[in-house]
């Protein structure tokens, strides 16, 4: 596993529990907000028999990819890298016509791996598949920092909980497979992490330090490098945030492990409609407060030099879930402010078109007086970036 605090290089695979919540979307459009930043990155398409990353960047579906090098021996790694359209951004695809991807081998995947972080890049962004397969999970701890994406409802947060459940079980097997006792035990004790038992992970770890305390505090050790984080898209009312905070504490009591939020994005049939026209929803409507949104997302981890560590300030707000259900409170506030204008400037023939404009100058200071607030809370700074799109 590689600890990304400790490179320049940050290697981020992008994971859901479910399909449809995004995933695909977003590793494209906070790939190009990192290229937006004049950060070196590539993103690659390891969403293996699923791979559809092309149709979001506007590409065609013509190059060789990450299958014609499993199946081409004289076929190099790096030779599957392409140009996009867009300036410091690069792309690997991931081949969906070919047959057989979802079930590549494990000789494979450590092949897969160990090209991927032998790559030359200041990011390198993984969409991963939608579930819980042991070739996702592998694929996601290639580093200690991955992003889960999930929506509010609460199957897709359930699913994200069961992904980190196998995501941890995962990780410790492989942490402890020299160690016959505590791989036996692990083997034969996860079965018993049935739904309704309400056995978890921290009540295999307290029967563990019972009688071995060392391999407990070994354990406990282990998954404190893991720092996922997690972004919570698709909301449509503010009490949707929530549903994050509840799947936080959830990982915490059963999991042990700390879940961190990068970031909260609106529900935007934008999106929809950037991907129809095979463009960047994050250009095409570079406006929108969505796109505001995911922006300030990757602001977030191109101003951190020891991420997964987040450039935080810590004297505002207690942790990032904090910070982000203030972000959440602000852009709905500017959410509310836009509707009430456009509410506004529908009124029938015969309102006061004067007072009209002025009510909707002072909305627009408001408006920006408070994207300035966001931007300054996320950053921890006195002053937010430049425009978000200065190449």
């Amino acid at each position: 596993m590689v600890l990304n605090e400790s490179l320049d290089k940050k290697i981020i695979p992008i994971a859901g529990g479910k399909g449809g919540v995004g995933k695909s979307v977003l590793s494209v459009n906070i790939a190009l907000s990192l290229a937006i930043s004049d950060k070196r990155t590539i993103l690659i398409d390891l969403d293996l028999g699923g791979a559809n990353l092309h149709t979001v960047l506007g590409m065609k579906n013509t190059n060789p990819g990450i299958a014609s090098f499993l199946q081409d021996k004289d076929r190099s790694f790096k030779s599957l890298i392409l140009d996009t359209p867009f300036k410091n951004l690069q792309f690997i695809p991931g081949d969906t016509l070919s047959y057989g991807m979802a079930d590549i081998t494990e000789k494979q995947k450590k092949e897969i791996l160990f090209e991927i972080q032998d790559l030359d890049a200041d990011y390198i962004i993984m969409d991963l598949g939608a579930g819980s397969s042991f070739n996702t999970i592998d694929f996601f701890l290639v580093s200690n920092s991955g992003l889960i994406i999930t929506t509010p409802q609460a199957g897709s947060v359930m699913n994200s909980y069961t992904f980190l459940k196998n995501l941890t079980i995962r990780f410790l097997q492989k942490a402890f497979a020299s160690n016959k006792n505590m791989e036996a035990y692990l083997k034969k004790n996860i079965k018993r992490m049935l739904p309704g038992t309400n056995l978890t992970l921290a009540h295999l770890l307290h029967e563990i330090g019972l009688e071995e305390p060392e391999t407990r505090d070994k354990a406990l050790a282990y998954l404190e490098v893991l720092q996922p984080k997690v972004i919570l898209n698709m909301m449509e009312e503010e009490e949707d945030f929530q549903m994050a905070m509840n799947l936080s504490s959830l990982v915490k009591k059963d999991l042990l492990i700390e879940l961190e939020c990068l970031g909260a994005i609106l529900y935007d049939k934008g999106i929809n409609d950037s991907l129809h026209n095979r463009h960047p929803f994050l250009l095409e409507y570079q406006d929108s407060l969505t796109a505001q949104q995911i922006f300030r997302i990757g602001q977030k981890i191109a101003q951190s030099r020891n991420f997964p560590e987040l450039p935080l300030d810590y004297s505002e707000y207690k942790d990032s879930f904090e910070l982000t259900q203030i972000e959440t409170e602000n852009d709905f506030e500017i959410y509310r402010q836009i509707k009430q204008s456009e509410d506004q400037a529908s009124l029938p023939e015969g309102y006061d078109l004067e007072q009209l404009m002025e009510i909707i100058e002072k909305q627009h200071e408001k408006i920006q007086e408070l994207q300035q607030t966001v931007k300054m809370m996320s950053l921890g700074q006195k002053g937010g970036p430049g425009s978000m799109f200065n190449f």
